[in-house]
């Protein structure tokens, strides 16, 4: 028990007044003269220790009626947790109402969103009218980084409307310290009113000021059923025109029924492609396959849907993705080109195949080819070398065939640059290639599998068979994978991850005095899949919550225009912050766009790409925490003062009141000083002499 005027304590000095009198209470005797003895008849007679106690309990009825009239005056209460002293002065109100898509869900009286908007006015209506607010939503928008009125906080919190913005619980809060940062002599206190949903929150992860009072005020959906489209992609990393695809959607149900017979339709240029059904049982996932084709080279443009009721924002996929009619490649070559080269890659359409000398490049040319072939190039110089690691590191692919005689000191400089293999000594033993790792994605779809699904191949596999080959040394801890190896287990062809891109390094030429590998029938599924596989990986939409820029390659023969982002079928455009980095240029549209749809990136008036934006899926689970859940998360937390505001306990209002006052308990010491009072009373009137 604390009081908030502990002043008039002072004032139980005045116990002392009836003690006096107790104690110096001098009655004065009346003479009664009589004549019979039989008026002593009429004297009640009472014994003195009765007569004493009689007069302790009134004595004691008197003091504690003195007493309880003195703690009234000194107001007692009891504090609360979260408030380690009584609340003296005005406060800054710090309210984040949670905006999100979960929002939506149905409440008992309406949607969390309009619960959550009646809530943040009640915890307005239950502060001191000297009191400031800021109103905070998942847009963190510039215009409520401000303390207004509770007039004003009002209005602002009518205009609150659903958001595709996602922000975590330890987001919300930084946000909210760095408002009460610029604010002097005012106590902050912050609400924050969500559903807290499961995969959003991140209770365990906050850390917040200890010098600010939290309220979390949770609201709670009726249902919290959802069936959502949550990923799609290819099972081809590279898709041609007039092959077949297969795009692989998963969905989630996040309710508590099986769901059965529900449609998935896919419509490409808006024309629908594939449809299927597909059953998933409750709290699951299932993956459904879409077989089609692509019709035509260039941009597509495919919505996936099914149907839900009542959340439908996440009810649609939006996918864009290019066709490339061929996929160019450069062979930088030493004495010649080679013909094996130009056999397998120059007569298909598939592949625009370029031959270059290695002293008449264009090094600014290099980020428009995928993959770079690098054939008997027997000297490697620091620009050439400078502009590979580069590329590379880009997201590049290089090929590397050395020569018989090269300068090995150049190409071990390279090499390490890469992280790759490096090249020790030249081996004349004549070896056969024995083993494939057909667990790559350069083998994994060139053999076929048995019914357990492992490629086996035959003991009389005709693989490729060797004369000299480069041995090829690689540390401990490289990023290296050995495609092909030799009898005596040495590495054949390795791929190494360098940056974002890869290398390949063959430990022979394409020399058919070096091996056979050229001629062997091996040779063409190895290369084709290298060159299908350096493509640039499909990027089918990007989240609206993420900040990843978009990869936009740069071509040094146009004039640079501003780039722009427009919406199919719309009238919006926006020009997204852009940043050039060597070879290509990444757009970031910074919290622009706000709708999911279909939309294009215009370099001036010429179409660059196609884009797809969705909302984000974290939004989609709608499982929440409970009160008593949050609760003792937030006590496992480093939140210091803090406390959960339960609807089904008392009123909102009530309970903000009984945080920030205390639990007042001056009504019952009135009670009591009444019910001393009257105890005294009933001692005089009813205990007689």
């Amino acid at each position: 028990m604390v009081f908030a005027q502990p002043l008039f304590l002072i004032a139980l000095t005045a116990l002392a007044i009836p003690v006096i009198i107790h104690l110096f209470n001098f009655r004065k005797y009346k003479k009664i003269y009589f004549t019979n003895v039989k008026f002593i008849a009429e004297i009640k007679q009472e014994t003195k220790k009765r007569s004493q106690l009689k007069h302790l309990l009134i004595l004691l009825a008197r003091l504690l009626a003195v007493a309880c009239l003195v703690f009234v005056f000194a107001q007692p209460y009891l504090p609360s947790s979260i408030r380690q002293k009584k609340l003296k002065g005005s406060q800054a109100v710090s309210i984040y109402i949670d905006n999100s898509f979960s929002m939506e869900a149905l409440a008992s009286g309406g949607r969390l969103l309009d619960e959550a908007r009646s809530k943040a006015i009640e915890i307005a209506d239950a502060c001191r009218p000297s009191d400031l607010f800021q109103l905070l939503t998942a847009d963190f928008e510039g215009r409520h980084q401000r303390l207004v009125s509770r007039d004003e906080f009002r209005t602002l919190v009518e205009e609150v409307k659903i958001s595709p913005a996602v922000r975590s619980l330890s987001e919300v809060m930084k946000r909210e310290e760095d408002m009460f940062s610029g604010v002097r002599n005012m106590n902050p206190v912050a609400y924050i009113i969500s559903d807290f949903q499961r995969t959003t929150s991140g209770v365990t992860n906050v850390k917040p000021d200890t010098a600010i009072s939290w309220f979390f005020v949770p609201v709670v959906a009726a249902k919290q059923n959802n069936l959502f489209i949550d990923t799609a992609w290819f099972d081809n990393p590279v898709l041609q025109p007039l092959q077949p695809a297969k795009l692989r959607v998963k969905i989630r149900n996040s309710s508590d029924e099986r769901l059965e017979k529900i449609p998935l339709q896919l419509a490409i240029n808006n024309t629908q492609k594939s449809v299927a059904s597909f059953a998933v049982d409750p709290h699951s996932e299932t993956t459904v396959v879409l077989p089609f084709t692509n019709n035509a080279a260039g941009v597509q443009s495919g919505t996936l849907s099914v149907p839900d009721y009542p959340v439908t924002w996440d009810d649609k996929l939006y996918l864009s993705y290019p066709i490339a009619s061929a996929v160019p490649i450069l062979s930088i070559n030493g004495d010649k080109p080679s013909r094996f080269l130009d056999a397998l890659f120059a007569s298909d359409s598939s592949f625009i195949f370029r031959n270059s000398g290695d002293k008449q490049l264009d090094f600014s040319s290099f980020g428009r080819y995928p993959l770079i072939i690098m054939n008997g190039v027997k000297e490697i110089s620091t620009g050439l070398r400078q502009e590979f690691l580069r590329y590379v590191m880009n997201g590049g692919n290089i090929l590397i065939f050395p020569p018989d005689k090269a300068d090995l000191r150049a190409y071990n400089e390279l090499l390490s640059g890469f992280g790759a293999p490096v090249i020790t000594s030249t081996d004349t033993t004549r070896l056969n290639v024995s083993e494939l790792n057909t667990e790559s994605m350069i083998f994994r779809d060139v053999f076929e599998r048995d019914a357990s699904g492992k490629i086996i191949l035959p003991e009389n596999a005709d693989l490729p068979r060797v004369l000299k080959h480069y041995t090829l040394n690689r540390a401990s801890k490289s990023a290296t994978e050995d495609l092909m190896k030799l009898q005596n287990g040495q590495a054949f062809l390795t791929v190494t991850k360098s940056g974002k891109g890869q290398v390949y390094l063959s430990a022979v030429s394409l020399d058919d005095k070096a091996s056979n590998f050229p001629k062997n029938s091996v040779f063409v599924p190895v290369l084709y899949k290298i060159a299908i596989l350096s493509v640039p990986a499909i990027h089918l939409y990007y989240s609206l919550s993420a900040d990843n820029g978009i990869v936009i390659e740069n071509d040094s023969l146009k004039n640079k225009e501003v780039y722009k982002i427009r919406k199919l079928d719309s009238d919006f455009e926006s020009i997204p912050e852009t940043k050039s980095n060597g070879s290509v240029t990444l757009i970031y549209p910074r919290g622009q766009i706000r709708e999911a749809g279909l939309y294009e990136i215009m370099e001036g008036s010429r179409n660059v790409e196609g884009v797809a934006f969705n909302y984000d899926r974290r939004e989609s689970d709608l499982s929440c925490y409970t009160g008593d859940e949050l609760n003792a998360l937030l006590k496992r937390s480093e939140v210091k003062y803090f406390a959960v505001l339960k609807g089904k306990q008392a009123s909102l209002s009530k309970q903000i009141r009984d945080i920030n006052q205390g639990t007042p308990l001056w009504k019952y010491f009135v009670l009591g000083a009444l019910a001393c009072l009257l105890a005294e009373i009933m001692l005089i009137r009813l205990w007689k002499d």
